[in-house]
């Protein structure tokens, strides 16, 4: 799976991802308090900007898409939370399914499983990953991520037995990415 030639080198054909589409978080817009029934406001991208109103059970959204005026209408659900308070999703306006956000990949704002987008993260390789884990390590032990560093020493007030399992950690992650590496460009 991971072998010579398994990978898409030049990703042409690898699918779009959620980092590029614009997107309406429901988490942020409750963050900044405009959730409240009545709220009006605008969402604004570099390329677009889209107006909305809050109402009781749904947000309408309102935008232009190419020569046309388009005005949709996303339901809300929410959860009680186990500690009090409630929990606002969106409703997938075409798969009805609970979301926190909704991407712009096209006419409507839909969820990532109906424009069958993927996250950045699923499209880098596993020896990629290996190495970031082992940067994520580094840098959590206050440390370079460059990896070519030395290893950093154990930060004052952390237990020597989790810092040897980080350290460990780390250095099987880098092991590990070079040794595929190594295997998928026999070096």
């Amino acid at each position: 799976m991971d072998g010579p030639g398994s990978g898409n080198y030049l990703r042409w054909s690898a699918k779009s991802t959620t980092g590029s589409q614009h997107r309406v978080d429901i988490r942020r817009m409750r963050q900044q308090g405009r959730l409240e029934q009545g709220t009006i406001g605008w969402l604004s991208w570099s390329t677009r900007t889209i107006s909305y109103r809050v109402e009781a059970d749904c947000l309408i959204l309102n935008y232009r898409w190419g020569w046309e005026d388009v005005q949709e209408t996303v339901m809300f659900d929410w959860t009680v939370c186990n500690y009090g308070g409630k929990r606002a999703w969106l409703l997938c306006p075409n798969c009805n399914r609970r979301v926190v956000v909704l991407y712009g990949a096209g006419r409507y704002f839909f969820c990532r499983h109906c424009y069958n987008l993927t996250y950045a993260s699923q499209q880098v390789q596993r020896y990629e990953r290996l190495m970031i884990k082992a940067s994520a390590i580094r840098e959590r032990l206050g440390g370079s991520i460059n990896l070519a560093m030395p290893f950093p020493e154990k930060p004052k007030g952390m237990h020597w037995g989790t810092y040897q399992r980080l350290r460990d950690e780390a250095e099987q992650a880098n092991h590990l990415s070079w040794l595929l590496i190594g295997t998928q460009y026999d070096l």
